[in-house]
């Protein structure tokens, strides 16, 4: 993913296990370590103008094209 570049992705909030869609454009990234990897996190504005900080690796990211 580039800064720039539409992304969508979904999450699960609260207990109730539904899906939330998200869609949002990719603002800036960095790379953050963890006790056994590196990975880079990508700051996300979504539409209502919230900054969301999401993991490259994030299995339901994909770009918007």
């Amino acid at each position: 993913m580039e800064i720039g570049e539409l992304v969508k992705w979904w999450w699960h909030l609260g207990t109730d296990w539904g899906e939330t869609h998200f869609t949002g454009m990719v603002v800036s990234s960095h790379l953050a370590k963890t006790d056994y990897e590196k990975v880079r996190i990508l700051k996300i504005l979504v539409n209502d103008g919230t900054i969301l900080d999401v993991r490259e690796d994030e299995a339901s990211l994909e770009g918007i094209t």
